[in-house]
């Protein structure tokens, strides 16, 4: 088995956002629609979910390829129009670059 990681320099991004009430299912499907069909150069994968606790909150996490590719995605992203894309939540989303402090192994 290969163990050797193609992107050694790779991040984990956690995103966190809210809808307005009564925008619950339009922001799901949004944020949906938007992580699974833009261009994204340097996005490795991602995933999505709903708060079964917090109707109305979301998550993703994203790996991509360097911090850089994920930068350089946002300054796009900010130049699209992004606040015009958020309107239908209750506050701009919550960001984080992680850093991998430990890992499971693969059984």
């Amino acid at each position: 088995m290969n163990t050797k990681n193609q992107y050694p320099e790779s991040i984990t991004i956690f995103i966190e956002i809210h809808a307005k009430a009564g925008e619950e299912e339009f922001t799901k499907q949004t944020f949906k629609t938007t992580i699974e069909t833009s261009n994204k150069p340097g996005l490795i994968s991602y995933e999505i979910f709903e708060d079964s606790n917090a109707p109305g909150t979301f998550y993703s996490t994203q790996e991509w390829e360097s911090v850089k590719a994920f930068h350089a995605h946002m300054s796009e992203a900010k130049s699209a129009g992004i606040v015009e894309a958020t309107s239908m939540l209750r506050e701009m989303p919550r960001t984080s670059i992680l850093k991998r402090i430990g890992k499971s192994e693969n059984l």
